[in-house]
C-alpha cells in the first residue's frame, strides 16, 4: 500500500516537473522573441530541459532518482536546499522591498545608471531609468544630472552618450548634464562617478539619489555606499514580462556583491 501511495506521489511530482520545466523554457522563448538577448535567461531554457527530461525519464522508466541516494545524501541535499532557499528568499525580499521604496531627503546629484543599448537604442530598461530621470527633473528642476555608462559589446556608442541624448530631445536642460562614459559594471559606475566629481569639484562627501530599474536599486545603493557615497533610490520600473528574470539574476548579483564587494 505504501509502495503504490509512493508511486502515485512521485510520478505527480515527475508531471510537475515537466509541466514547469516546459513552462520555463516557454519562458526563455518568449523573452528572446519579444526582447531578443536578455543577460542570464538562458537559465530558465538550461533549467526547463534538465527538469522535463528528469521527469520524463523518471516517469519513463519508472524509477526514484532521489530514492536511489544514500539516505545520509538525501538529508544533506535537503539541509543545503532549505538554507539556500531560505537565503534566496530573504534577499529576494530585500531586492523588492528596496524597489519600491522611494527615499527622502535632499541630495546633491541625480544619478541615472546605464543599462545597455543596442546599435544607439536604448534598450528597455534604460528607457524606464530615463523616463524616472525626466520625472524626478520636473520635480528637482536645477539638480545636477550624472549619466553613467560606457560603451560595450554590441553598442555603437556609450550608454552615457545615449542617455545624455534622449534627456536632451525630452527638454532636460543639457546644461544639467554629467557623463560619466568609462564604466562597464555598477561598480564602476560609482567608482569612476566618485573620482570625476572629485576631480572637477574637489568635494568627497556627497549625497547622491540614484536612479535604475526596481530590481536593480539594492545592489547598487549597496555597492555606492561601499565607494563611499550616501545614496538615496529613486527606482524606475522594470517590464513585468523581464521582471522574473532580472529578480532571480539580481540573487546572484547581491551575493557576488556581498563576496566581492563590486
Amino acid at each position: 500500500m505504501n509502495s503504490d501511495i509512493k508511486k502515485k506521489n512521485n510520478m505527480i511530482l515527475d508531471s510537475l516537473a515537466i509541466v514547469i520545466g516546459i513552462i520555463s523554457m516557454g519562458y526563455y522563448i518568449m523573452l528572446k522573441i519579444y526582447f531578443g538577448h536578455i543577460a542570464f535567461s538562458i537559465m530558465f531554457f538550461i533549467f526547463g530541459v534538465i527538469l522535463a527530461n528528469y521527469g520524463r525519464i523518471e516517469i519513463k522508466f519508472k524509477i526514484s532518482f532521489w530514492a536511489k541516494l544514500p539516505k545520509i545524501l538525501r538529508n544533506i541535499i535537503t539541509i543545503l536546499f532549505a538554507i539556500g532557499l531560505s537565503i534566496f528568499i530573504v534577499i529576494e525580499g530585500i531586492i523588492i522591498y528596496e524597489g519600491h521604496h522611494k527615499d527622502t531627503g535632499k541630495s546633491d546629484y541625480l544619478m541615472v545608471l546605464g543599462a545597455g543599448l543596442r546599435g544607439e537604442e536604448l534598450s528597455v530598461s534604460l528607457k524606464y531609468r530615463l523616463d524616472a530621470v525626466i520625472e524626478f527633473n520636473k520635480l528637482n528642476p536645477d539638480m545636477k544630472i550624472i549619466v553613467s555608462g560606457g560603451q560595450g559589446q554590441g553598442e555603437d556608442v556609450t550608454e552615457a552618450f545615449a542617455m545624455r541624448k534622449y534627456l536632451i530631445d525630452k527638454g532636460v536642460n543639457e546644461h544639467l548634464i554629467i557623463c560619466e562614459d568609462k564604466s562597464t559594471s555598477t561598480y564602476e559606475n560609482f567608482l569612476f562617478t566618485k573620482e570625476l566629481l572629485e576631480k572637477e569639484i574637489g568635494n568627497e562627501d556627497y549625497i547622491i539619489t540614484v536612479v535604475t530599474n526596481n530590481f536593480h536599486m539594492y545592489r547598487a545603493k549597496y555597492l555606492g555606499e561601499k565607494i563611499g557615497f550616501k545614496c538615496l533610490g529613486y527606482p524606475a520600473q522594470t517590464h513585468m514580462s523581464t521582471s522574473l528574470n532580472y529578480h532571480v539574476r539580481e540573487f546572484f548579483g547581491v551575493i557576488k556583491a556581498y563576496i566581492f564587494n563590486k
